[in-house]
């Protein structure tokens, strides 16, 4: 029985601690991954804890897992070395921004859109390695430590926020670890002891995360002051590296004033002009790394600040559309997010360098100046936002009783604004739809525009004004060259010309740092599409596409986070092909500048060797035959039937351990020199007596080991 429990707590443990590993590290770097990836990894960890518990499980775990990658590779029909130099960059791109240069920004190349395959791959690893450390008789506890902690601390010094629940799941994978002992015995009572824990153990880490959920903590001003003191160490460090103050882009002290903050009143995005968005206006590198204000965010991840709408179109730009006196529908959203369960109330702190006529407002934020376009910023330059974190889909939200009354009053306007186009754009759009088959009574009629503007033309920073006095239509079927402004103009007017209201919002998308001050330069600047949906309100969608590439649409869903990148002049960085990313500019002034990212290449049958995905495991599956064979070799001559043989063997076993540094035990010697020169039989107690003996050696040598020795001792010459 003991047995039984032994490895059934090893099997608990295996599976705990590769699953809450795999969860943190998806989390940490920002990886995306099937939920079929728990299911596989499952599978592979019994066929591994059967490899490394049974006797003969090697023969059947090993053979089996490997044809299950395989399987897996033939399942996911993605590139895997594609996935695995994604990963790579979501690494580095994670170091970069929190650990050597906090606050800046870091140009993903986004290259896949699943990382399912190479995540297994790496689970795989881990639990063959986590498998033989929890079977091991000795140092049990310290080889385990040794793959999860530093993994453990690499994701917390990246992960402003870690998942609450596969950090639970770490911390009682170590202290059943802790409290099963250093050492594994098939009699032992570490089955029991595991066991009997986990259920008190998970209880009381249950109860911490649902006491202090980390979802809904809040940084006060006292955490936000520790924080800042020891972010300092970074800029220590880039003192240490000679990296000067200019070249700073994290201000850890928010008060002093970088080298390139613009006095106020003295910058105004060209792109603004007197409430209107001009096209025609090209782009000015001069103002890209402008630093124009600093957020703070409670969390990290992607925040995007809208400032103004425009809706009114006229051929080469926008203007500001007329209001309906009798409120604002900006809050309508926040009120429905605010019901949600999903929604978690946040906070966000602004700090502007510069005098704009509107305020930087998250989405879900329920402020308003009356304005249905935007929030008068009457002279702040500090300020407090509250707003609504939702992260789920806007078809769930339902408005409050008492603002669903003022969206229907507010719904009619929406549709008689925001749905206007000159005639002959209306007419054209009409007629490129139907050529390219997009129809009125599409139920995914909004996804399906998206996804038709973002593959239309090719991203272009150095676009130029367009010879036509109707930009929209141009772009679509003339220039098929553009950036940001020029994609959300486009769906603006093929969404209205369908009668879905739609209207182009401008402003920043920030990279934040939980409880930290963030850099907010003009180059983060960007624009994208609101459309109207009745019963709720305003939400964005995002139709950019990146390196003349489209970029999936998300859920439309008007949180800050599922929008791309912003618009915003490239770092450079290495590229394959030129050994640089360009850089370059393009009509909009200087705030919008924006980093092509390559369109994710997913696509089954691309020719990649699959050979080369079985090469590390064929190795590993060749190391563990080794020692299948060895060990093989060394029970089958120690017990051989003739107990001559089988005495011979144990004294050459005898002499290869006290080759490590001990002494052949006296008995060995005696019997084999018996065997060897006389003709006497070897009695079953004799060669039991030899075989004690020698186990008893073995017992005695690999403790002192160190670790080279006792991979010899073990893996090679099989002894143990």
């Amino acid at each position: 029985m003991s047995r039984l429990l032994n490895r059934l707590a090893n099997l608990f443990l295996l599976c705990l601690g590769i699953f809450s590993l795999l969860a943190i590290i998806a989390s940490s770097f920002q990886c995306r991954y099937d939920r079929s990836l728990w299911l596989w990894m499952l599978v592979l960890c019994v066929l591994l804890w059967v490899a490394g518990s049974f006797r003969r499980g090697f023969w059947i775990g090993m053979p089996i897992a490997a044809a299950l990658l395989f399987l897996a590779y033939r399942f996911y029909g993605r590139n895997p070395m594609l996935q695995l130099q994604d990963l790579i960059d979501h690494i580095s791109g994670a170091f970069y921004t929190h650990i050597m240069h906090p606050g800046e920004s870091y140009p993903y190349l986004n290259a896949a859109n699943s990382h399912s395959l190479i995540l297994l791959f790496v689970g795989f690893l881990l639990a063959a390695y986590l498998s033989t450390a929890l079977t091991s008789r000795s140092m049990r506890i310290t080889l385990a430590l040794l793959e999860t902690v530093p993994i453990f601390t690499a994701c917390a010094m990246v992960n402003g926020e870690m998942p609450a629940i596969a950090s639970a799941g770490m911390l009682l994978f170590w202290f059943l670890l802790l409290v099963g002992g250093a050492g594994y015995h098939t009699e032992g009572n570490l089955g029991r002891t595991v066991l009997c824990c986990v259920l008190p153990i998970a209880l009381i880490l249950g109860g911490l995360l649902v006491r202090f959920d980390p979802a809904k903590y809040e940084y006060t001003p006292r955490d936000q002051e520790l924080a800042e003191h020891f972010d300092k160490l970074s800029r220590y460090f880039d003192l240490f590296t000679g990296k000067t103050k200019e070249q700073q882009a994290f201000t850890a002290d928010p008060d002093q004033p970088s080298s390139t903050s613009a006095p106020r009143s003295q910058f105004k995005p060209s792109w603004d002009n007197n409430d209107s968005m001009q096209l025609e206006t090209e782009f000015d590198a001069e103002h890209a790394d402008l630093r124009l204000m600093q957020v703070r965010a409670q969390t990290s991840g992607r925040l995007y600040l809208r400032t103004q709408s425009f809706g009114d179109y006229t051929g080469t730009g926008w203007r500001a559309a007329e209001e309906l006196s009798s409120g604002s529908s900006l809050p309508f959203t926040a009120f429905a997010a605010e019901l949600s369960p999903e929604g978690v109330k946040r906070d966000v702190d602004i700090r502007s360098f510069l005098d704009l006529s509107a305020l930087c407002i998250p989405y879900y934020a329920a402020v308003s100046s009356g304005s249905d376009v935007s929030v008068t910023a009457e002279d702040q330059s500090s300020y407090r936002v509250s707003y609504i974190d939702y992260k789920g889909s806007v078809d769930t939200l339902v408005l409050p009783a008492e603002a669903a009354a003022a969206e229907v009053k507010y719904r009619s306007h929406a549709h008689s604004v925001y749905t206007r186009l000159p005639e002959a754009t209306r007419a054209a759009a009409l007629h490129l739809c139907a050529d390219v088959g997009i129809r009125g009574d599409d139920p995914n009629l909004v996804q399906t525009i998206a996804d038709y503007v973002s593959g239309s033309g090719e991203y272009d920073l150095t676009t130029g004004p367009y010879p036509s006095t109707d930009y929209a239509i141009y772009f679509l079927t003339e220039s098929h060259h553009g950036y940001c402004i020029h994609f959300a103009t486009a769906a603006a007017v093929l969404y209205r010309s369908f009668g879905i209201p739609a209207r182009v919002t401008e402003g920043f998308a920030v990279e934040t740092r939980g409880g930290f001050y963030t850099d907010v330069v003009a180059g983060d600047a960007h624009c994208w599409v609101e459309i109207y949906q009745d019963g709720l309100g305003w939400y964005p969608v995002e139709v950019t596409a990146r390196g003349g590439l489209a970029t999936a649409l998300p859920d439309a869903t008007p949180s800050p986070s599922p929008m791309p990148e912003p618009e915003q002049q490239p770092s450079p960085s290495p590229d394959p092909a030129n050994g640089m990313q360009e850089q370059g500019g393009g009509g909009g002034g200087p705030g919008p500048t924006e980093t092509p990212e390559p369109e994710p290449v997913d696509e089954p049958g691309n020719g990649f060797p699959w050979w080369l995905l079985l090469i590390l495991p064929a190795l590993v599956l060749l190391f563990f035959l080794w020692y299948g064979l060895a060990r093989a070799r060394f029970l089958g001559q120690t017990q051989h039937a003739d107990g001559r043989r089988a005495v011979i063997a144990c004294w050459r076993y005898a002499k290869m351990a006290a080759a490590f540094g001990s002494e052949i035990p006296p008995v060995i010697v005696q019997k084999a020199e018996k065997v060897t020169f006389s003709p006497h039989t070897i009695q079953p107690e004799e060669l039991e007596q030899c075989k004690t003996e020698l186990q008893t050696l073995i017992e005695t040598v690999y403790p002192t080991l160190d670790p080279l020795g006792k991979l010899r001792f073990r893996f090679f010459r099989g002894m143990k």
